[in-house]
Order: C-alpha cells, then structure tokens, then sequence
C-alpha cells in the first residue's frame, strides 16, 4: 500500500515553520489562554461597574 503524498507546495509559499504548531509555553493550550483572557476581562468589567456604582 502506499502511503498519501502530501500535495505539493504552491510557488511562493513561504517554508513550513513546524515549531508554530508547537503548544505555547504558558496554560497549556491556546483555549487556556483564551479562556484566562476572558476571565479577566470579565473581572475588569466587573471591578470598574463596581467602582463606578461607589462613587456615583
């Protein structure tokens, strides 16, 4: 059996980077990172309504 080529680089491509797959250093995975943005956006919101209705 033969195995699947890959199809073939168009002209101009630039090189494959294989290291850009690699997981980031920080959480573990791009949805950790995702999600921690997230949260602390949410935490901002929250802490500047909450700072906001104080000093009305």
């Amino acid at each position: 059996m033969i195995p699947p080529s890959n199809p073939p680089e168009p002209a101009g491509a630039p090189p494959r980077r294989p290291e850009l797959d690699d997981a980031p250093p920080l959480l573990g995975s791009w949805r950790n990172i995702y999600l921690f943005v997230l949260g602390v956006l949410a935490l901002l919101i929250a802490l500047f309504w909450a700072l906001t209705r104080a000093y009305a």
